[in-house]
């Protein structure tokens, strides 16, 4: 059973990016919150993560993910993928640096989240995607 947790705090791309997820993943949780994500990783443990780059309620995304990094618990290696509608290497880049496992433009397309799963998750079998 494959996990997924999308992190973003707009209602829209949320949906978007939900729709997408559940043509790949057994199982799809969504929050709008840093608070949110934190409580929802209390008990579920998510083979991947997508997380928007500007959540209103904390600095950004690029902080959290040096955050989770920095923990010492199994957080510190979930591949979290960051999403966002900049796509300069610049920002791909800062992305990269704080610890992001890859960078997503958007809007969230099936082609480029199976890119993703497949590259993080050994051995990534979609749900009902084939390409």
């Amino acid at each position: 059973k494959t996990k997924i947790l999308i992190v973003d705090d707009s209602p829209t791309d949320t949906y978007v990016a939900r729709k997408v997820a559940e043509q790949l993943f057994d199982e799809v949780r969504n929050v709008h919150s840093v608070q949110e994500m934190f409580v929802e990783l209390k008990t579920f443990r998510p083979d991947m993560c997508t997380m928007d780059i500007n959540l209103s309620d904390h600095l950004n995304g690029i902080s959290l993910v040096a955050e989770l990094r920095a923990s010492d618990d199994d957080l510190s290696v979930m591949p979290i993928v960051m999403v966002s509608s900049r796509q300069t290497p610049a920002d791909k880049q800062i992305a990269e640096n704080a610890g992001a496992s890859g960078y997503i433009v958007k809007p969230v397309t099936v082609e480029a989240l199976h890119e993703m799963a497949c590259k993080l998750i050994p051995g990534f079998k979609p749900v009902s995607f084939t390409k």
